[in-house]
């Protein structure tokens, strides 16, 4: 099924408050369940009880985290009838979403739940680490074309980024990052779509029961 699906790649570049983060970047248990839930819903939504059975979590331990600690990052897609009960089907608020957001010393933190990445950029990357040279080079001429990302990158924007452990030639997601961090004080997001015929970033990584 995996090589019939088109798998565009759309990023879409948020930003979290710093107490979000850090609650979820501290508990294994919530990046397991956002790491599952984000894989498990790339083609629909999925129950609660198919998301505990998956992750081998108690259905109300699952429930706890998701109504108390995670209801920025999931929403209720359907509701069905079962033998009389309500049965939700949940899936991620915005599964095109990397969340990121500012610490000290200018570092950039990240949450990208469908590539298991949490935690600082320096130390855990981008998404885009992964692709070849080619694949990264073709990305990026889509995200120059992008109307959104109007301006030249400056030797701070450099700078910035090595701070952040990146050195160049930058990735597609580090150059949208810097779109993203400009568009911050207006409250814009910064969308990256990459209209290929299929992400190698997604093939290498997802399957229809979950990530590898």
């Amino acid at each position: 099924m995996i090589d019939s699906v088109k798998l565009d790649c759309r990023i879409e570049i948020s930003y979290i408050d710093p107490e979000t983060y850090t609650s979820l970047v501290n508990h294994d248990l919530r990046k397991q369940i956002l790491k599952t839930l984000y894989s498990l819903t790339l083609y629909g939504p999925i129950s609660k009880q198919q998301l505990a059975d998956n992750i081998g979590l108690g259905y109300h331990q699952l429930v706890y985290q998701l109504n108390n600690h995670l209801t920025d990052f999931w929403c209720v897609a359907e509701e069905q009838k079962v033998r009389g009960t309500r049965k939700e089907l949940i899936k991620p608020a915005n599964r095109h979403a990397v969340y990121i957001t500012l610490g000290r010393e200018r570092s950039i933190h990240m949450v990208d739940p469908i590539a298991n990445l949490f935690g600082s950029l320096s130390e855990v990357g981008v998404r885009c680490d992964t692709c070849s040279r080619d694949e990264a080079d073709n990305c990026l001429r889509f995200l120059v074309e992008n109307p959104q990302f109007d301006f030249e990158i400056e030797e701070s924007d450099s700078a910035l980024l090595e701070t952040n452990g990146r050195k160049p030639p930058f990735r597609p997601l580090d150059l949208a990052m810097l779109a993203a961090l400009r568009g911050i004080a207006s409250d814009q997001r910064f969308q990256l779509s990459i209209p290929c015929a299929s992400c190698a970033f997604l093939r290498r990584t997802i399957q229809i029961e979950g990530i590898e």
